[in-house]
């Protein structure tokens, strides 16, 4: 297993998990904000800009 002890594959592994999440955080932020945009000039375009 490259002379790694459980206890360090716990770590790494975490580790790994966490930066995978972040990238996937960072990848849907982008993506939810650009189809958001998309959507809000759709929805003005048929109901008109909302009213506060």
């Amino acid at each position: 297993m490259g002379g790694l002890s459980v206890s360090e594959l716990i770590l790494y592994g975490g580790i790994s998990a966490m930066v995978l999440s972040g990238i996937l955080a960072l990848l849907c932020i982008t993506v939810f904000s650009i189809t958001g945009r998309k959507l809000k000039e759709q929805l003005e375009k048929e109901y008109g800009k909302q009213e506060l």
